[in-house]
């Protein structure tokens, strides 16, 4: 399962990490409870200080605890499933999609709304924008890598936590004739939602940089506090999001997915 997980650091600073882990035990006669229970270290980016975090889980819920912390949230994702890993790596539909969103969100926004609604809206369709962005970089960056048997090996090289996984000498060959859809879900598992770590892949892998989007990391957070907070942020004070600063927002994604589709193509053609 895949957990989004937000509080705020002791320092001020919001901290917004996804832990990924295997959820229950569900095999009855290993514990009649299906408990089981994980312990990962998330950092804060703006002191460093290091917060261990304990995941537990059953079939029936899921608990993380964090000691000293404020504004404790989390968001338990099930893993994608086997057809939504096949898709991923065949799918060459990732810019028709994200254009798709774009230009229902131009489209809603001339749309004359009552005043009074106008809010709720504009918090909807900024947070579609960055998701459809999201989904354009970790859907491409897939597709991209798990088609290409020198990227996936640059990939093994150059991510520490895919490098360091062991498997038996049995296991070697079972999961080599299945590499396209380990990759892809480890993949799926772990950037989904965190540009923090799509980042640097591109770079690392594909030689893509995405140059200064300090201005995506900010959308992201405004994202965050309009899908978790109703449009709030962690003071209590409302994200007042115009219609101008969607479509600029708009603008900016898409002139980011424009470079990388450029790039990705030039890299298909030689």
């Amino acid at each position: 399962m895949e957990i989004d997980i937000t509080f705020s650091c002791q320092c001020g600073a919001f901290v917004d990490e996804t832990i990924t882990c295997d959820g229950p035990d569900v095999d009855p006669e290993n514990d009649p409870a299906s408990l089981r229970d994980y312990w990962e270290t998330i950092s804060c980016e703006g002191c460093g200080k290091d917060y261990d975090t304990h995941i537990v889980c059953t079939l029936s819920d899921t608990n993380i605890f964090v000691p000293n912390v404020v504004d404790l949230n989390f968001d338990v994702h099930k893993l994608f499933e086997q057809e939504d890993v096949v898709s991923e790596i065949e799918s060459t539909r990732q810019l028709d999609v994200y254009r798709k969103v774009s230009t229902d969100v131009i489209s809603l926004l001339r749309h004359p709304h009552p005043a009074e609604v106008q809010a709720t809206l504009n918090n909807m369709l900024f947070a579609q924008v960055v998701t459809a962005t999201e989904a354009y970089l970790s859907s491409s960056f897939i597709s991209t890598v798990v088609n290409d048997d020198a990227l996936i090996r640059r990939l093994v090289e150059t991510d520490p936590e895919l490098a360091k996984r062991q498997f038996s000498l049995r296991e070697i060959f079972t999961q080599w004739e299945d590499l396209k859809r380990l990759v892809a879900r480890y993949l799926r598992d772990l950037i989904f939602h965190d540009l923090k770590k799509v980042k640097p892949m591109y770079l690392f892998v594909l030689d893509i940089d995405f140059g200064d989007v300090a201005w995506l990391f900010k959308a992201i957070i405004v994202r965050h506090d309009c899908v978790h907070r109703n449009g709030f942020d962690k003071d209590g004070n409302q994200q007042k999001i115009e219609s101008g600063a969607i479509i600029e927002l708009v603008k900016q994604c898409t002139h980011l997915v424009a470079e990388i589709e450029e790039q990705l193509i030039a890299r298909r053609e030689t």
